[in-house]
C-alpha cells in the first residue's frame, strides 16, 4: 500500500493559516512536504508506521514552520527614523514570530505509552513480577 499524503483540501487549510493564498512562493508539494513532516497517530489509533495509516498530520505543525520560514525575509530589517518620521520595520519579523509561536501552541500533543518491565539482565527465580518490589541483585539471588 502506498503512502498517504496530504490532501489538496489540507494544503489549502495551511495557505489560510499562513496567508499563503498565492501558489507564487510555496507550491502545492513544497506545503505537502511540510505537512508530511508531522504526522499523527489517526482515527483508528494507528501508527504512522502501521501498513493500514489512513494519514493524519500536524496542519498547525507545518504552519508553524512557515510562519518561521517567512519571517527569516525580513530577519535583518531594522528600525529607523529618518525625516521626522519612525519606521519601525522590524514589527514584521515580530509579527511572523508571534504566528509561529502561535500556530506551535496548537500543535497537537503527543503521549507516550510507558511499558514496566524487569530488567533483562536481572534474574528471578519467580515466574512472576511485582513492579513495585525492589530489584534482587545477584548477591541478594
Amino acid at each position: 500500500m502506498a503512502s498517504p499524503t496530504p490532501s489538496a483540501e489540507m494544503v489549502d487549510l495551511v495557505r489560510r493559516r499562513t496567508g499563503e493564498v498565492e501558489n507564487s512562493t510555496y507550491t502545492l508539494s513544497d506545503i505537502q512536504e511540510y505537512i508530511a513532516r508531522y504526522p499523527l497517530v489517526d482515527s483508528e489509533d494507528r501508527e504512522p508506521t502501521h501498513d493500514e495509516w489512513s494519514g493524519s498530520w500536524d496542519l498547525n505543525q507545518a504552519a508553524a514552520d512557515i510562519w518561521e520560514e517567512k519571517a527569516t525575509k525580513y530577519v535583518t530589517d531594522f528600525d529607523f527614523s529618518a525625516d521626522g518620521g519612525d519606521y519601525t520595520r522590524s514589527q514584521v519579523y515580530q509579527q511572523m514570530l508571534t504566528m509561529a509561536r502561535t500556530y506551535r501552541a496548537r500543535r497537537s500533543t503527543k503521549a507516550v505509552r510507558v511499558t514496566v518491565r524487569p530488567r533483562a539482565d536481572r534474574r528471578f527465580d519467580r515466574d512472576y513480577w511485582v513492579g513495585n518490589l525492589p530489584e534482587l541483585t545477584d548477591d541478594d539471588i
